[in-house]
């Protein structure tokens, strides 16, 4: 009789103990999740890109005093207004930028001068989660892809642009190669092409990369990257899976430029190749530059615009 009791207590306590393991766990997702989502939340991303800027020697007072925009807005599929700065530069093609994480379009203002100096229209927004875009949560693409869908059909049908090409950076490279994997190339909202320098590889892989400092394989990394993706998934309906840079190019049937930095170490130049080596369109190129993460346009914004020009070229433009 006391062997039964004593083995009904020790069920009992390992059932206690395994149900609180489980709900720490899926309360520590929680956590993790809500900080992954608003990771700006303390940030000024306006501020962080006029430092960069500063850090890179690029002079952003002297672009805004150079080139007047207009501020224009689109809606997105799932009602987020999207907001950017047009250039109008009278021309038939209009390229829209999106920048990477932790600030907003004006840390494409360097990439807005060299397409501006080529003759191109330029539209610069705001990614979800920075500057003045309403929506205050980062999803690594998954969500803010459909602000690019918008802000290409605002493009075409309230601009009156036929030719509209998207060029991403860091995150908004993963935004931009996201974007491309989910329209139909043809329609209204679909770019003619797409430039992706240094995409971000993947949300999950990037979070693993985080949280085991380098190790994706650690108990750490795994661990912490499964609990929020767990929670996230059920939660918020956000699924790391669709950020997954990698795989998700298998249905990118739009023209592509992939830009490999040879110094990156934010997004490592063979996780870039194997970005571009899985993307489904076969018009589709790579470019490396000699040059640490997204400074190709400051190292040398000569050679990499004209490798620009020789893709959108290529493909017919």
């Amino acid at each position: 009789m006391k062997k039964n009791r004593l083995v009904k207590a020790l069920i009992i306590t390992l059932v206690v103990i395994v149900f609180i393991a489980l709900a720490g766990s899926f309360a520590l997702g929680g956590v993790i999740a809500d900080q992954i989502l608003h990771q700006n939340k303390s940030k000024d991303t306006h501020d962080n890109s006029l430092k960069q800027n500063e850090v890179w020697g690029y002079d952003t007072q002297a672009f805004e005093d150079s080139h007047e925009g207009t501020e224009v807005s689109a809606i997105a599929e799932d009602g987020n207004t999207v907001p950017a700065t047009y250039y109008d530069n009278g021309s038939d093609k209009c390229v829209i930028l999106v920048h990477g994480a932790g600030g907003d379009r004006v840390n494409t203002y360097p990439l807005a001068e060299e397409y501006i100096k080529r003759g191109y229209d330029v539209i610069a927004i705001d990614q979800r989660g920075s500057g003045k875009n309403g929506d205050d949560r980062v999803t690594f693409g998954i969500n803010e892809s459909k602000d690019v869908k918008a802000m290409v059909k605002f493009a075409r049908e309230e601009l009156g642009k036929e030719t509209v090409f998207v060029h991403g950076q860091s995150m908004g490279a993963q935004t931009t190669a996201i974007y491309a994997s989910n329209v139909e190339p043809g329609a209204v909202d679909a770019a003619n092409a797409v430039i992706c320098d240094s995409p971000v590889p993947g949300m999950e892989l990037i979070l693993k990369e985080v949280f085991g400092d380098g190790d994706v394989d650690s108990f750490t990394a795994k661990y912490l990257t499964g609990t929020s993706k767990f929670y996230m998934g059920l939660i918020n309906c956000i699924d790391y899976d669709d950020g997954d840079t990698i795989k998700v190019v298998a249905n990118d049937n739009i023209p592509t430029l992939v830009i490999v930095s040879e110094k990156d170490e934010v997004c490592l130049p063979h996780q870039v190749e194997e970005i571009y080596a899985n993307i489904a369109c076969k018009d589709k190129a790579i470019m490396h530059v000699d040059s640490a993460h997204i400074e190709g346009i400051i190292d040398d914004p000569e050679g990499y615009m004209n490798g620009v020009e020789d893709f959108l070229s290529s493909v017919g433009y």
